[in-house]
Order: C-alpha cells, then sequence, then structure tokens
C-alpha cells in the first residue's frame, strides 16, 4: 500500500539530496532515516523526562547510574 504525503519543498528536496547520496530511492531514504531513528536509546529520567546535566552527574557521583 501506497500513500502521498505533503511536505514543504525544502523538506522534499533536503531528502532528495540524501537519497541521492546514499543511491536510494526517495521512500527508502525516509525509511533508512526512520529506522536510524529508532535504534537510538532514549535517556529518560524516572518520571519519563530527559535527564539534565546535572542529574546525570549527581548519579554517576552516588553511583546510582546505571552501566
Amino acid at each position: 500500500m501506497m500513500t502521498t504525503i505533503e511536505v514543504p519543498k525544502s523538506l522534499h528536496d533536503r531528502l532528495q539530496r540524501l537519497a541521492e547520496q546514499d543511491g536510494l530511492t526517495l521512500a527508502q531514504e525516509i525509511e533508512h532515516l526512520m529506522d536510524r531513528a529508532a535504534a537510538r536509546p532514549r535517556v529518560e529520567g524516572r518520571r519519563g523526562r530527559p535527564l539534565k546535566a546535572e542529574e546525570t552527574d549527581d548519579q554517576h557521583a552516588d553511583g546510582s547510574a546505571e552501566g
């Protein structure tokens, strides 16, 4: 199944350039970017929000950081 999405021309042009650099079609490049974004680990605090640098430093200082 295929569908059409509308994006600003500037975004379309950027995606097209990336696709050409990677030797992919536009659809393949979008899929590639989605896969890369999904593969990145999310670092979140206890309540599901991103940790601030100070919180990360505090966790490492008191030994409660995972890893």
